[in-house]
């Protein structure tokens, strides 16, 4: 894959750490949530939340610049990832917010 410049992860390394953080994310909002720590769960869901689905427009883009680097494990897992941090997150604001 070329390397060039932009704000999304470029390299298969680089997406590969992202679905790494992605994944640590979801087992600290979960950590969190057993324990009890309902505001530090809330913050860690949508920090995550907005970084896996950053991970996930990467991979999405690598893949369709590059199917032979970027394989479809990465954009599933990622994706798996990004569903469920996004929608904690999501569930979250809306319970913040009263709605």
């Amino acid at each position: 894959m070329k390397e060039k410049k932009g704000v999304l992860l470029r390299t298969v390394r680089q997406m590969n750490a992202g679905a790494i953080v992605s994944g640590i994310g979801f087992a600290l909002y979960l950590i969190a949530s057993a324990l009890g720590k309902e505001a530090a769960a809330d913050g860690i869901a949508v920090v995550f939340g907005v970084v896996a689905l950053y991970v996930f427009v990467s991979i999405s883009e690598g893949r369709r610049l590059d199917k032979e680097a970027v394989s479809y494990n990465l954009l599933w897992g990622q994706g798996a990832l990004t569903l469920l941090l996004v929608g904690c997150a999501v569930l979250t604001v809306k319970m913040r917010l009263g709605l």
